[in-house]
């Protein structure tokens, strides 16, 4: 009885590997894989793409932290079956998706749950609006005129003029709210944005390019673009010729999150502050960049100014005699006697100035809106009975 048991075991054993050999038959030598256990874990994901991208078409994305050998042998089995057994051997998560495989940590994934349990939205769920200037300056402003960015607070900002122009002369009176007396000792001085921006503007050292408004869901990433996109002609995976597309100008993406402890609010705020312009060319497009990341942390209605974001500009005029100045060169070379080129680079510096403020709750709005519909019901109705009394009279 034993040696019969025996034999069915021995039996069944050798028909597992027949089985398992009649399959490794059945899959195309080329989707194999062979990797020994000392190779590194990011090595042997790169070998496993190879395959991946030639036989599925999908790329894998590893943003795991793990960066050891893989601790176990692979021999001559499927591409997918080894990027399962290695991923699922560390304990580690593999996500499909279209066009990629992810791989991830455990706490990545916990964490991204995290996440999207706490930008559940509801009726009450709080926003941000955010107020920005883009200021575009003199890059000698600064320094000529003394303006100090940094101590900007309640929209007031200090000015540490020592000059005597008549710029210098508008910021004190501006400052001081009259004219300046024949006494007056010129140094720091205290004047609102507003007003200072519109001095520099009116001597023409800087101008506003825009004033965007947007208000976000805490949690939620707000965009603003001004400017414009342009397209690259490229390839697809299938050879077919698509447009890309890529957007420059003043670019501004905000992350806000309302932070609450103790009663107490403040604004975790992720900026991404951008100033880029494109030049086509013709073998390729080259794109002039200018970029600021930063996380700052704000209280409900302060602000914050990036500055740092230079650029030049360059003008190129022709000037002389019209239609002569105009001719081509081959004509004579009458354009350089009857005319001249000049050519001027200004170096300008791009300020953003940020205010941030927390919006009250839809159901406090709600009851703003009603006591504001109230109030001008009321006023309707003293206004109706003052004429009534003067229809009398």
């Amino acid at each position: 009885m034993k040696k019969l048991i025996s034999l069915l075991i021995l039996l069944c054993f050798v028909l597992t590997l027949f089985g398992q050999e009649q399959n490794i038959n059945k899959i195309p030598e080329k989707e194999l894989i062979t990797i020994s256990r000392e190779t590194n874990f990011v090595a042997a994901i790169k070998a496993i793409e190879y395959l991946s991208l030639d036989f599925a078409g999908k790329n894998i994305l590893n943003i795991s932290n793990f960066n050891q050998p893989v601790g176990i042998p692979v021999n001559q089995l499927h591409w997918k079956d080894a990027l399962m057994l290695i991923v699922g051997y560390h304990h580690l998560i593999l996500e499909e998706q279209p066009g990629t495989y992810i791989i991830k940590d455990v706490e990545i994934e916990k964490m991204e749950e995290t996440v999207k349990k706490e930008l559940v939205l509801t009726p009450n769920s709080p926003q941000v609006k955010i107020s920005a200037i883009f200021f575009k300056a003199d890059r000698s402003l600064s320094k000529e005129v003394g303006i100090n960015w940094s101590t900007l607070i309640n929209g007031m900002i200090n000015v540490d003029f020592t000059g005597s122009d008549d710029m210098g002369d508008d910021i004190i009176s501006a400052s001081i709210g009259e004219s300046i007396p024949e006494i007056f000792d010129i140094g720091n001085v205290t004047i609102a944005l507003d007003a200072l921006l519109k001095i520099v503007e009116s001597y023409q050292r800087g101008a506003i390019v825009a004033r965007p408004n947007i208000t976000v869901i805490s949690g939620k990433k707000g965009f603003v673009q001004v400017g414009q996109d342009f397209s690259i002609k490229t390839f697809d995976q299938a050879g077919n010729v698509i447009d890309k597309f890529y957007e420059t100008g003043m670019i501004l993406t905000v992350t806000p999150k309302i932070l609450t402890e103790n009663n107490k609010q403040a604004i975790h705020l992720m900026l991404e502050i951008e100033k880029s312009s494109a030049i086509p060319g013709a073998l390729t497009t080259i794109i002039n960049k200018s970029k600021s990341i930063t996380d700052v942390l704000l209280y409900d209605g302060e602000e914050t100014v990036i500055g740092g974001l230079y650029d030049n500009d360059t003008k190129i005029e022709r000037s002389g005699i019209p239609i002569l100045r105009d001719l081509p060169w081959w004509v004579f070379g009458l354009r350089y006697v009857f005319g001249r080129t000049s050519k001027s680079i200004s170096s300008n510096e791009m300020i953003i100035i940020l205010k941030v403020e927390i919006v009250d709750d839809i159901e406090q709005r709600k009851l703003n809106a009603t006591e504001v519909e109230e109030q001008i019901r009321e006023s309707r109705f003293k206004n109706t009975e003052v004429d009534k009394l003067f229809e009398e009279e």
